[in-house]
């Protein structure tokens, strides 16, 4: 899922459902094998309550692009183990919209206890459209504890949605531009940081000092 969807999702929460009922159904050109590898997945992922219409749209995608049968479950399987793992990591009830980013985050390479951390730091705040943001960022070169330290002190300091979302966009731009992915972030860090009010407490990603 792209960070512009997720955003988009967060001003219009319906259109996740939408979203969803478009993958619900596999593309009748799938051949038997994949149909039946396909069919697996998701008869696994609806008994522990995952998101299966996101492993069909996977396949689906597969077969847009021609892929060989064998990368098509290939990828759905590898999906299903990320679907698992984000849900797992950001229990005790995240939103399939939330499973879905931390998948994809997962995906670029943000290991999987950076998740836990992220709903331990806020439990109940939707946590999709912040791990999209971490997910580009770490897209664009940026190490995953930096970025996600970044996102959780803005979070903790009372960022909005939309000015995490203008972050990406903005660091994402700054290195296209040419600009080095961690110096990008700090200006753009601190430009949100100074519209926000200063931190109540330490961020979960801070190691407090011992005596």
């Amino acid at each position: 899922m792209t960070l512009r969807r997720l955003f988009l999702i967060t001003l219009v929460p319906c259109a996740a459902q939408v979203a969803h009922a478009q993958a619900a159904r596999l593309d009748a050109t799938a051949d038997a094998g994949v149909r039946r590898a396909v069919e697996r997945e998701v008869s696994a992922a609806r008994l522990i309550g995952l998101p299966e219409g996101l492993l069909i749209a996977k396949a689906n995608e597969g077969l847009a692009k021609r892929a060989t049968p064998k990368r098509i479950t290939d990828a759905v399987a590898a999906l299903g183990k990320r679907l698992q793992v984000a849900r797992d990591q950001l229990a005790p009830n995240p939103s399939e919209d939330e499973i879905a980013a931390g998948a994809d985050a997962l995906y670029v390479g943000v290991p999987a206890p950076i998740l836990k951390k992220m709903r331990a730091a806020w439990p109940n705040r939707s946590l999709a459209l912040p791990l999209g943001v971490l997910t580009e960022l770490v897209a664009k070169g940026l190490p995953a504890d930096r970025a996600a330290r970044t996102v959780t002190d803005l979070m903790t300091r009372g960022a909005t949605n939309v000015q995490l979302y203008a972050l990406a966009q903005s660091v994402q731009g700054d290195v296209a531009a040419g600009w080095a992915p961690e110096a990008a972030l700090d200006l753009r860090a601190r430009g949100v940081m100074s519209l926000l009010p200063p931190a109540p407490a330490a961020s979960a990603f801070t190691n407090p000092r011992r005596p």
